[in-house]
């Protein structure tokens, strides 16, 4: 496994992007290149998925399907994350 050097971001960007992808999850925005994890079912969606929205407190979001699976969490048997 190879260590890539990650540029910290402030805060308050931090959150403002968080804040981006909740809405294109509300919205089940389909041209997304987010993903979108559960802590309570253990699965990663896109924002377009057609399962029931999860309460905020519960998401956690990646850039990658990879990021996802090495956290944990499985692809949503509903919208198929991993299918391009």
């Amino acid at each position: 496994m190879t260590h890539q050097l990650v540029t910290p971001i402030a805060p308050s960007v931090m959150a403002a992007q968080d804040e981006e992808r909740w809405q294109a999850v509300i919205m089940r925005s389909v041209g997304t290149d987010i993903l979108y994890a559960v802590t309570t079912t253990g699965v990663y969606c896109r924002p377009g998925c057609p399962a029931r929205t999860p309460l905020r407190a519960h998401v956690r979001f990646f850039a990658t399907a990879a990021q996802a699976r090495e956290s944990g969490f499985r692809a949503c048997k509903r919208c198929h994350p991993d299918i391009p």
